[in-house]
């Protein structure tokens, strides 16, 4: 399997994230989207991993399937919230087993407040994502946890197989300091690019302009892997009210007026379509070195959204 960091350096990518189907979903579902994904010849694909109590579980075995069944390189997103250690250490070498190079690693979401997490203290041994990507680095070296039982000539970690994993982490072009600044969002993601990163993948964005003065930034302080920014399609309504209340994330209101009077739900993805590729190409101008949509599951809005970025390559 290809490395990200190998992809980017050979060309513009065209990636999607995925987000498992729900516990007790046929997985027919995810076989027709990585079905289209493959005709449209995605570069890579990831796949999130739930935090808490998301009951989605599945993100290693698709990228398993996406990548012995369908030839597409994957990139498995793993979380640290709430982890110890020892686990992450045992799952992160079923992943290097599986063959699954790529890793995105992340702090996590916080749980939903549901009766599994009220009122419980939720306890682990990783306060950030930095964290994780330290971890990571040292399989990356060829150390592994030592446990005092079996290894008590070694102080913290013992000699092994060195992994060979790329390790990916979060962007966060939105997050701002009180003063308007970037200063502590650069901060955190200098300290994961010290720690061991590779590439970066943006939260979603929609405003191009962010994404350039974001990049600008983060090079005057040093930091040079590459950052891919994440777009989810605006094609319904329901997704435009969602990444304001849900996400956090700002939206133009430039957007927002495009979709004003709007109320035909084919209408509405249209425009949500025509909106993303405007936004797609202006980053690209910008010298993105991809373009990563958030999807879900739907493999056929990016099939549109592809197929309209690479048309302006051949004309």
């Amino acid at each position: 399997m290809q490395k990200i960091t190998e992809l980017l350096r050979k060309k513009f990518t065209y990636s999607v994230e995925l987000v498992p189907p729900r516990n007790g979903t046929d997985l027919k579902i995810v076989l027709d989207a990585l079905e289209t994904l493959r005709k449209i010849k995605v570069d890579f694909i990831s796949v999130t991993k739930g935090a808490g109590g998301s009951l989605r579980g599945g993100t290693l075995p698709i990228c398993c399937l996406a990548h012995e069944r369908f030839g597409i390189t994957s990139v498995a997103h793993y979380t640290c919230r709430e982890a110890d250690s020892f686990r992450v250490e045992n799952e992160l070498v079923d992943q290097y087993y599986f063959g699954i190079k790529n890793v995105l690693a992340l702090r996590g979401d916080p749980p939903d407040l549901t009766e599994h997490s009220v009122g419980k203290t939720l306890k682990g041994d990783y306060k950030y994502a930095y964290e994780l990507v330290r971890d990571i680095k040292k399989l990356n070296s060829g150390k592994y946890i030592a446990r005092k039982k079996y290894d008590s000539t070694l102080e913290n970690y013992r000699e092994g197989i060195k992994t060979d994993f790329c390790i990916g982490v979060a962007a966060h072009p939105e997050e701002k300091d009180k003063d308007g600044s970037y200063e502590k969002g650069l901060e955190y993601l200098k300290k994961k690019v010290e720690e061991g990163a590779d590439f970066a993948i943006t939260q979603m964005l929609f405003d191009a302009e962010k994404y350039r003065i974001f990049v600008a930034k983060a090079r005057d302080v040093g930091i040079k892997i590459p950052i891919i920014p994440g777009i989810w399609p605006l094609d319904t309504r329901w997704k435009l009210e969602q990444a304001e209340k849900k996400f956090k994330v700002s939206i133009p209101s430039k957007i927002k007026k495009e979709f004003s009077g709007i109320e035909d739900p084919e209408e509405f993805r249209k425009k949500g379509i025509e909106l993303t590729v405007e936004l797609c190409k202006k980053l690209k101008k910008y010298g993105a070195p991809g373009i990563h949509l958030f999807l879900f599951l739907d493999a056929n809005i990016a099939e549109v959204i592809f197929d309209e970025m690479r048309k302006e390559k051949k004309s």
